[in-house]
This record gives C-alpha cells, sequence and structure tokens, in this order.
C-alpha cells in the first residue's frame, strides 16, 4: 500500500509543474489523475465555509479527517487545486513536504 501511495506522489511531482491557471477539470485530470478527495464551495448560516470548488491529491486517512472537520482549508500535507465557477485553475498549491 505504500509502494502504490509513493508511486502516485511522483505523478504529482512529476507533472505538477505543467499546471496552468486556466486549465480545465479535464485536462487538471488527464495530467494528475483522479483527486483523492475533492471539496464544493458552500455556505452555512449565511457565512463561507468553503469559498472555491478544490481538489485535492494525495490525501492519507489524517488529512481526509481533518477535511472532515476542517473543510474550509486544505491540508498542508495535500497537492491542491483551486477552481473557478467556469471549471478552470485559477492556482494550486504543492504539498507542504514537496516544498522544502
Amino acid at each position: 500500500m505504500v509502494i502504490a501511495s509513493l508511486s502516485c506522489e511522483s505523478v504529482y511531482q512529476e507533472n505538477w509543474g505543467r499546471l496552468k491557471p486556466g486549465m480545465t477539470k479535464e485536462q487538471v485530470e488527464e495530467l494528475l489523475g483522479s483527486p483523492s478527495s475533492h471539496y464544493e464551495p458552500r455556505s452555512e448560516d449565511g457565512r463561507v465555509i468553503i469559498a472555491q470548488e478544490r481538489w485535492q491529491y494525495g490525501d492519507n486517512l489524517s488529512s481526509l479527517a481533518t477535511g472532515a472537520m476542517f473543510p474550509s482549508e486544505a491540508h498542508p500535507r495535500a497537492w491542491v487545486v483551486y477552481f473557478n465557477e467556469q471549471g478552470q485553475v485559477t492556482s494550486f498549491r504543492a504539498a507542504d513536504w514537496a516544498q522544502e
């Protein structure tokens, strides 16, 4: 199981530099594969919980649990792609450990 996770992480690292603002969801999925988690914009009682759609890659049980408890922010250990209402990339962020 760890080997599969490491091979997936290498795909993100290899292709991350090819991400560009304005890319469509289809282009991102072709480049990185299916996300490990997906968050839709959401409001509750007039306050914004999740401002922008985001796809996360490389989630583990810890980051998924954190996302369930605190959905407004992406876990720093996950690779994250943000999309606008038209389904185009607005920004992205590599996992914190990959930036070190």
